[in-house]
């Protein structure tokens, strides 16, 4: 059966639709729902669950940012306290469909379910009325029906991220995709090629190459990566919770500097971190590897590293640290890029000899495709969306969910976005008088910046500055004279940093009000040090950024 209903009414009730559920929905629902009470708002969601492709996604999954870091800052559930035998366990992470659970409950807290479409998929949105309105075609997914039909929105609001559809390579070799081992490994006793060196990547591999699926597996690398462990040497606990806004605060240039030289010696010395800055439970050393496994692991982890030089993996981090005991062992083999398209030649990693075979299966896990030209019919371009979240000449449709951190979460940054955005359609906050030149001088800093990417297609970002520059935009930035006491704004830089921050203490639970400072203070020593330096090297940054071309 097919139809067209036009359930517009009128200017009386306004009418908001939210393009794909997950996090980036949920939290945009959310706040939709608390900045928009005369509206009526409707989110719509192709499959059967409101969790998205993070709340169950294989068995053994772990989050590679805390739940401290990576929880709503309206719903906020967990602290950043440790506890012994914690590296171990790992409780600080989501494991397994916990950050289902944690989605599942935020829906029910806030009473979101009567708002989501199942089994409801939009195919097409196209301007009506000059571009006044929005007309969304509609599918049902539910099996039992074959129906579609039309419905018109005064404003649209895209959230089906940056996982929406793996990019395919040209390739007679039978490829399988991430959402092909969703689940149980599909395939054994085969020879297979995983092709990239993000995080998602080298899960596959360390998956395939577990020992009771007997695959011979490869990982396919263009350059290094910087593997980031859960948990540091530092004091033991998780990364996320050693990194703070006083870190944060020096330039990103000087900070990948000392940050490669710090992760090189990390490796090397181990055992020195592990003295100088012991920790309360003892540090889970390569996973129980015998001396001559953990040896190797060490040796690939620095070679990893030392090779990650261009500005993409020299820049974003790599957290899944446990495929480094699969290399060590020898489950996992590293080679560099294919000579071709064939997939049948690979050059050797860091200039070795290259190395020819057939595999069985090709794997590619090098980004995805977004599905906003398909969606829009190549009327919009994700290029025109200031932040990432703002289209620069049609007020009335918006993103949220596509930002990519180089270090953080996609979350939290999209609670910030939704924030800025819901307001923003509330009238809450204004859009920028000048965001065609805002837009047009942030798309040249980014190309500038991460010319190994296609800005065009997605939007990197460093997660906090990025939120900080929302939190301007909404009138709640980080300030001094906000916050009552200036050992309250110091704490607060060596604290974790977290979306908590831009919230008044008051308002939050107890048991996130005051976390823990983890870093040594000899390393927060270092850093104050380093500020001066920081200071000069901004000035100069400005200064070659003013010089007139030529001098």
């Amino acid at each position: 059966m097919s139809g067209i209903v036009n359930e517009t009414q009128g200017k009386s009730r306004r009418r908001l639709a939210i393009i794909g559920c997950g996090s980036s929905g949920l939290i945009t629902l959310k706040y939709a729902r608390d900045l928009l009470p005369g509206w009526e708002i409707q989110c719509f969601e192709a499959s059967g669950e409101i969790t998205g492709c993070w709340g169950d996604p294989y068995p053994g999954f772990v989050s590679t940012s805390t739940k401290f870091t990576t929880q709503f800052a309206c719903f906020p559930k967990y602290s950043a306290n440790t506890s012994p035998g914690s590296t171990r366990e790992k409780n600080e992470f989501f494991q397994g469909n916990e950050y289902g659970q944690y989605l599942l409950e935020f829906a029910d807290q806030f009473q979101l379910q009567q708002h989501i479409r199942l089994y409801t998929r939009v195919d097409q949105v196209e301007a009506v009325n000059a571009g006044d309105q929005w007309r969304l075609t509609l599918v049902s997914t539910s099996g039992d029906t074959n129906q579609d039909w039309n419905e018109d929105f005064d404003h649209v609001i895209v959230c089906t991220g940056l996982a929406a559809e793996p990019r395919k390579i040209d390739s007679t070799i039978p490829q399988l995709g991430p959402s092909d081992i969703h689940g149980p490994i599909p395939i054994c006793k085969k020879r297979v090629v995983v092709l990239g060196g993000g995080e998602s990547a080298v899960d596959l591999a360390d998956r395939l190459s577990k020992p009771q699926y007997e695959n011979e597996v490869y990982l396919s690398l263009r350059s290094g990566i910087r593997v980031s462990p859960r948990y540091h040497p530092v004091r033991g606990v998780p990364s996320d919770f050693l990194r703070n806004r006083l870190m944060l605060s020096i330039h990103e240039d000087l900070r990948n500097w000392l940050g490669q030289k710090f992760v090189e010696a990390r490796i090397r010395h181990q055992w020195v971190f592990e003295r100088l800055f012991p920790s309360r439970a003892k540090m889970q050393r390569g996973h129980d590897l015998d001396k001559a496994s953990f040896e190797r692991r060490k040796q690939w982890d620095y070679r990893l590293t030392r090779h990650a030089k261009d500005d993409l993996f020299n820049m974003f981090h790599n957290k899944s640290d446990g495929f480094l005991d699969s290399v060590a062992i020898g489950r996992i083999k590293i080679i560099g890029a294919p000579k071709d398209k064939t997939f049948t030649s690979f050059e050797g990693f860091s200039r070795d000899s290259s190395i020819s075979f057939k595999p069985d299966y090709v794997v590619p896990s090098i980004g995805y495709q977004m599905q906003l030209q398909h969606l829009f019919r190549g009327m919009l371009a994700f290029s025109d969306f200031f932040l990432g979240c703002c289209h620069v000449k049609r007020v009335n449709v918006h993103l949220v969910g596509f930002a990519r951190p180089v270090i953080g979460n996609i979350p939290t940054i999209s609670e910030m976005q939704a924030r800025y955005v819901c307001k923003m359609i509330a009238g809450c906050v204004s859009r920028p008088e000048s965001i065609v030149a805002d837009h047009a001088h942030d798309l040249q800093s980014q190309q500038l910046r991460y010319q190994a990417f296609q800005v065009t297609n997605v939007y990197p970002v460093e997660m906090f500055p990025y939120c900080d520059r929302l939190a301007g935009l909404m009138g709640e930035a980080l300030k001094r004279h906000r916050i009552r006491d200036m050992w309250t704004w110091f704490r607060r830089q060596l604290e974790p940093a977290t979306t908590l921050h831009y919230l008044s203490a008051e308002k939050l639970p107890r048991q996130v009000r005051h976390p823990p400072i983890y870093l040594p203070f000899l390393l927060i020593a270092v850093l104050i040090a380093l500020k001066p330096i920081d200071w000069i090297y901004r000035l100069w940054v400005r200064w070659v950024a003013k010089r007139p071309p030529g001098l």
